[in-house]
């Protein structure tokens, strides 16, 4: 704990949500999902992670930061803050009119396996060699499969009882069968749409290099989330979702950063401390998934025709 009071990256992740919920209260927003977002993500998750993760062995330490690498890494970042902005219009120009959603949401995964997990590995090759060891998992596969299980059960329930999407569900008559099916295929296109594709960028590479380079997994851990939270601003300022986040249809891009550092930001927090604690990159896609599953099970079932 005093290391934690101690690390500065700490303070300024506190200090950048407490100056964006100050903003948003003064543009008259609705606090309540970042209020929520704030209590459950970013203080509940985390506790039930490190909870999870209680006497793991500590895992390996990342290789040491490298000459050039952050040209490297602050390109990459770059990078993917450029493609996010023009993400939208390019994948609508590469969609003929009419085309089956099945395509779309193809087109989106590979789009997004290029962006964060192949161009990456790319760059780390072309520039060092290959990307740098993250550090040793030492904790056995049964005892990271009860984390697994006890996160699954939590991102269950949390669905069940703050999301509407368990409604939508219930209103459906599918025979069991149907219903295993249709849930284990959306949970394995997320492990893998969202799963892989965010946490091996900002888990794998970022956070991880960010521990090479701070010599510190306090700071790689909040640095790492403010960061990630950042990334999801051109989604909802440039795409029209300020309307269904609660933000109005054309919110400033600073209303739009202090929405998401409050809520997208520290829903990272959960998922660096997974990483920290078990340098298991198999661990948090699977995870990952299992929380995104619940939430977009209606849509993958429509989409996909279950």
């Amino acid at each position: 704990m005093s290391a934690l009071l101690r690390n500065r990256w700490f303070w300024l992740f506190v200090l950048a949500c407490a100056a964006s919920l100050a903003l948003l209260a003064a543009r008259g927003a609705d606090l309540a999902d970042a209020l929520v977002s704030l209590a459950l993500l970013g203080l509940a998750l985390p506790l039930i992670a490190l909870a999870g993760c209680a006497g793991l062995p500590t895992p390996g330490t990342p290789a040491v930061w490298g000459r050039g690498e952050a040209r490297t890494l602050l390109g990459l970042i770059a990078f993917v803050a450029a493609v996010l902005v023009v993400k939208q219009p390019l994948l609508a120009a590469m969609t003929p009119a009419g085309a089956d959603p099945r395509y779309a949401e193809t087109l989106n995964a590979l789009f997004k396996l290029v962006v964060f997990v192949g161009v990456p590995l790319g760059a780390y090759r072309l520039r060092h060699g290959g990307l740098p060891a993250a550090g040793e998992v030492r904790a056995s596969r049964a005892r990271l499969a009860a984390c697994f299980v006890l996160l699954a059960a939590v991102a269950w329930a949390l669905q069940a009882l703050l999301s509407n999407e368990f409604g939508r569900l219930l209103a459906r008559q599918r025979p069991a069968g149907v219903w295993l099916c249709a849930a284990l295929a959306c949970f394995a296109w997320n492990a893998v749409e969202a799963g892989l594709v965010e946490e091996f960028f900002f888990r794998r590479v970022l956070q991880s290099r960010l521990r090479a380079w701070s010599g510190s997994e306090v700071s790689a851990l909040f640095l790492g989330a403010l960061i990630f939270g950042l990334a999801h601003l051109p989604g909802i300022w440039l795409r029209g979702q300020g309307v269904s986040e609660g933000l109005g249809a054309a919110p400033s891009p600073l209303t739009t950063a202090a929405y998401v550092i409050v809520t997208q930001g520290v829903a990272g927090l959960m998922f660096g401390v997974l990483w920290a604690r078990t340098r298991s990159l198999a661990l948090l896609v699977l995870v990952h998934g299992m929380f995104d599953t619940p939430s977009n099970l209606a849509r993958f079932m429509d989409v996909w025709g279950f």
